[in-house]
């Protein structure tokens, strides 16, 4: 009877962009690195470059596919990017202040944030239960293309699509919060689960 081999997959969220220091709601819309979110994105690839990685996945955001670019550096490593780990769809909330979505649409990010509801979803936006489905189908089929062989998966995506699917896999009540460049750790092996860390920013930090 042969065993598959563990896959451990490296969740890394996007270093800082000008949205978020403008604190506007960043979701399918896009902002460029800060100066600062290229030193992260740098950083971070210091921190992570004693690893062997076999693979490299990105959300198709300009944002994380730069933060990839800058992290992985030399590395001569596959890459794929994909819809799926894009960060949640928040419609019409897209690129507002939280004073503007306030203004136009009462308290509906205090409703959203509470996670009371996983079927709400923003006006044109999606729901926390639709980032999830399309957040695993992405994540079974990085596991599907690694068991064989196994090893280090490198998985550039967004603090919420991280965030949502980390909570779901451990059962949190609260949402984790994924700083710029954070990163969290989840191994597979025998149709088993183990998230070893969440949102650290130690590799980041060693190096910044």
């Amino acid at each position: 009877m042969s065993f598959e081999k563990e896959v451990k997959i490296y969740f890394v969220r996007h270093g800082e962009t000008q949205y978020n220091i403008e604190k506007r709601m960043q979701g399918f819309c896009d902002s460029p690195l800060t100066d600062r979110g290229i030193s992260q994105a740098k950083s971070v690839g210091k921190g992570l470059e004693d690893i062997e990685f076999t693979a490299v996945y990105t959300s198709e955001s300009q944002r994380v596919i730069d933060t990839a670019n800058y992290a992985v550096g030399h590395r001569n490593l596959p890459t794929k990017t994909d819809p799926r780990l894009k960060e949640m769809n928040f419609g019409v909330l897209e690129s507002l202040l939280a004073s503007e979505i306030s203004e136009q649409y009462g308290d509906i990010l205090e409703k959203l944030f509470a996670l009371n509801d996983m079927n709400m979803a923003p006006p044109d936006g999606e729901s926390y239960n639709q980032l999830y489905t399309r957040t695993t189908s992405m994540i079974k089929e990085i596991i599907e293309n690694h068991q064989n062989e196994g090893g280090n998966i490198l998985v550039f995506s967004h603090g919420v699509t991280i965030g949502f699917y980390l909570m779901q896999l451990t059962q949190m009540t609260g949402f984790p919060h994924h700083d710029n460049c954070s990163v969290s750790v989840v191994t597979y092996k025998n149709n088993q689960f183990e998230v070893e860390t969440i949102a650290s920013t130690d590799f980041r930090d060693q190096f910044q």
